[in-house]
């Protein structure tokens, strides 16, 4: 009977003790959870502290994504004068006998048939034979003709001669006909009238006609302004303070005069010659 009571006892007393430590327990837990939370985090690896150091870098990538990107600004390349008046317009040189922007006569046009264009119905033809010696010494005529004619303006008086070249000439002495010379030459002085306040200058007419409309020159030598493309050679020049000359030549009519020349009296267009005249003697 005594044992009994004593296992009793016991036994009321580990119900006590363990009731005692569950409560210890639970008032631990509810006092200070956050020690809680750090002992799962150590028990999982500290995964929370990686996933919560992911995420801040993942808020920081994205805040970089979202900043502007700021562009450079485009700085163009610096524009030299060659540029610039490569882009301005130039009129272009006359291929011929121009008159008021207006081609009337082109470059090889036949003498009567300038004629028929020049307002002065009373201007005589003038022929003039030009002596010419070869690289072999042969010295040969080339036969030249000029028509000269005044035009007046309102602001200018004009004296204009047309030059022409005979190139057939060379080839035969049989072709001397008006219709064999050809256009080549425009030669214009030019004098200005008294225009009173503001009086026009020669200055005034190679800066605002010459330079303005036609460019800077290819060339010019201290006198003349030099122009030049490929049908013509312009140039201009100050005679004095109320007189300008422009000379305008035709380079294809050079150019053919140039190869009848080394046709006929070059060695082989001697021997060529030669040749054509054997076929009228029969041996």
């Amino acid at each position: 009977m005594r044992n009994n009571l004593l296992f009793i006892e016991v036994r009321n007393v580990m119900k006590q003790s363990v009731k005692k430590i569950l409560a210890l327990l639970f008032f631990g837990l509810f006092i200070n959870p956050v020690a809680t939370l750090d002992a799962d985090d150590q028990l999982f690896g500290g995964s929370k502290d990686k996933e919560s150091e992911s995420n801040a870098k993942a808020e920081q990538l994205m805040v970089k994504d979202e900043t502007p990107v700021k562009k450079l600004p485009k700085v163009s390349p610096p524009i030299n004068r060659n540029k610039i008046e490569s882009v301005i317009p130039v009129k272009r040189l006359p291929d011929g006998w121009v008159f008021r922007d207006e081609l009337l006569a082109p470059w090889a046009t036949s003498l009567p048939a300038v004629l028929t264009i020049v307002p002065d119905t009373t201007v005589e033809v003038v022929y003039t034979d030009e002596s010419r010696t070869t690289k072999d010494g042969i010295v040969l005529p080339i036969k030249r003709a000029t028509v000269e004619f005044n035009y007046v303006t309102r602001l200018t008086i004009e004296r204009i001669t047309l030059g022409f070249v005979n190139i057939d000439y060379v080839y035969s002495t049989t072709n001397n006909s008006d219709s064999h010379y050809i256009l080549e030459s425009v030669v214009k002085k030019i004098k200005l009238k008294d225009t009173g306040f503001p009086q026009l200058t020669a200055e005034d007419v190679i800066k605002h006609k010459v330079l303005m409309e036609y460019g800077t020159p290819k060339e010019y030598d201290g006198v003349w302004h030099n122009y030049g493309d490929e049908n013509s050679i312009f140039r201009v020049r100050k005679l004095d303070e109320r007189n300008v000359k422009v000379e305008v030549d035709g380079l294809q009519i050079a150019d053919k005069l140039n190869k009848a020349i080394e046709d006929v009296y070059s060695q082989q267009g001697i021997e060529y010659k030669k040749r054509l005249m054997m076929d009228g003697i029969d041996l």
